[in-house]
């Protein structure tokens, strides 16, 4: 039994073997096969991809051929990959060579697309047809150039017979002239020398007239400085009596109503004399009125005739001295059919607090009728017309606080206002101070007021009791009279106060 099953497995396995064996054999045959198959199909794709190749390049030949005739089109690259490329053709790259040179004739305006063989001949006929045109026209200008020039050579000749002509004249005109020369120069020495003689003539009498000058000048200067001191003399003088002249009264008064508050005066519509004009009352018998006192002061209420106008009196006279007809009226800003003119130089303080005052005075000059027709600053400028027309040049002085000491800049304003004032004396204008125009300012609206601010002073504000009495106004036993007549009295060029209408 187990001989039996060895034999079994013996014969399993040399059939095993036997038919590995014959496996293998079947395996080599077959892959024998299969390598030689493969061997064959890559020959053969090889030799269809060659072929491939060379069809793409004869269809690319053909391409180009059709494209050298006219059918299609390069573009500029083609046309210089065929310049620069070469072909594994000869034949072909011949061609492309021959066809590149041939398509140089075409000119640049000639687009790529559009060279090609059968267009060469139609640009080459045109372009020789456009040559014979051009070489046409050249000749044609030729042929004008040279008869233009033939015709420029024939006027030249012309142009040079008349040079010539008229060279023969100009020769013949120098001839005469060097002769005209030569005589004129023999009469210029002559003339030289009759000028010598008399030049040195000439000078002997200038040094005489010079010497005889010189005596006569040296006369006149002494002269000129006698006249000057005569004329300065007689200016002062001048401005003098013009000064003297001018300041005369204006009108008197006719006749004085009972109680002496109303007055008559002999100016009027006549006159141009206006109501609220403020005239000063000085005494009949005044002589002059730069000397003359002012007693009492007057304004004009109405105008009641030609020469006669109602004035009320706004600051009376002492009591031994009344307003009485005959005595004679004065305001030094009033004139007849005139404006009188005021001139401000520097800055003025008319109240006392160190501040310049100018503007408020030119409205109260204004206010009382004048006008301001010049103005001279600090530092001399001059504003408007300076002449001998205007009546007053009122003068302020710097503005130098108390306890303080001029400055350089104050001091060069005393020397400006300085040169002012001797102006003015020149022009024979009346300087008066600050102060004194303030007299003459004060009228009913504004300067007899008590004055308020900076300005304000501790007398115009008395002291008063603890019942509210004034005791400046005590005693009260005085006559009712005699205050009357001490209130409101003129006291030289200032008012005590004023009298209500």
């Amino acid at each position: 039994m187990v001989a039996r099953d060895d034999s079994v497995i013996r014969g399993s396995l040399i059939a095993s073997l036997i038919f590995l064996v014959l496996s293998l054999a079947l395996n080599f045959f077959l892959w024998q096969s299969s390598n030689t198959q493969s061997q064959e199909a890559t020959a053969a794709k090889a030799q269809y991809q060659t072929v491939q190749g060379n069809l793409r390049t004869l269809e690319t030949q053909a391409s180009r051929m059709k494209a050298m005739l006219g059918v299609g089109g390069f573009t500029q690259a083609e046309i210089d990959e065929m310049k620069q490329n070469t072909s594994s053709d000869p034949e072909m790259q011949a061609i492309e060579e021959q066809f590149t040179k041939d398509m140089s004739y075409f000119g640049s305006d000639v687009e790529a697309q559009n060279q090609n063989y059968p267009a060469l001949p139609e640009y080459l006929v045109n372009a020789i047809r456009d040559r014979n045109v051009q070489y046409r026209t050249a000749r044609e200008e030729a042929t004008k150039i040279r008869n233009d020039a033939d015709a420029d050579v024939l006027v030249a000749r012309k142009q040079q017979e008349a040079a010539e002509t008229a060279r023969d004249e100009l020769d013949k005109k120098m001839v005469k002239m060097e002769e005209d020369f030569k005589n004129d120069r023999d009469k210029m020495n002559k003339d030289k020398e009759d000028t010598r003689d008399q030049l040195a003539k000439t000078v002997l009498e200038f040094n005489q007239f010079r010497t005889k000058a010189t005596d006569e000048t040296n006369r006149l200067s002494q002269r000129a400085r006698q006249l000057q001191g005569t004329i300065d003399t007689q200016k002062l003088e001048l401005n003098r009596y013009r000064a003297d002249k001018f300041e005369t009264t204006q009108g008197e008064i006719r006749y004085v109503i009972r109680g002496g508050n109303i007055t008559n005066i002999n100016l009027g519509s006549a006159d141009e004399l206006r109501p609220g004009v403020t005239f000063g009352v000085i005494d009949g018998d005044e002589t002059r009125l730069q000397d003359a006192k002012v007693k009492a002061t007057i304004q004009v209420t109405s105008i009641l005739g030609p020469h006669l106008a109602q004035a009320r009196v706004v600051a009376r006279p002492e009591i031994r001295n009344p307003i009485i007809p005959g005595d004679k009226v004065y305001s030094p800003f009033w004139a007849p059919g005139r404006v009188v003119k005021i001139a401000l130089a520097g800055d003025i303080d008319v109240d006392g607090d160190s501040r310049a005052d100018n503007d408020a005075i030119k409205g109260q000059i204004e206010a009382a009728g004048a006008e301001v027709a010049a103005e001279i600053t600090a530092s001399g400028v001059v504003t408007g017309n300076l002449d001998a027309s205007i009546r007053f040049l009122v003068v302020g002085e710097p503005l130098i606080p108390p306890g303080s000491e001029m400055t350089d800049a104050q001091a060069r304003q005393v020397a400006a206002m300085g040169s002012v004032k001797a102006k003015a004396a020149e022009l024979g204008l009346t300087v008066i101070p600050a102060w004194k125009l303030q007299n003459y300012l004060r009228t009913l609206d504004d300067t007899l007021t008590t004055p308020l601010g900076s300005a304000a002073k501790a007398s115009d504000f008395p002291p008063e009791s603890a019942n509210g009495i004034n005791f400046s106004r005590l005693p009260t036993d005085i006559s009712d009279i005699y205050r009357r007549q001490t209130e409101g009295m003129q006291q030289g060029g200032e008012v005590t106060d004023i009298l209500r209408p």
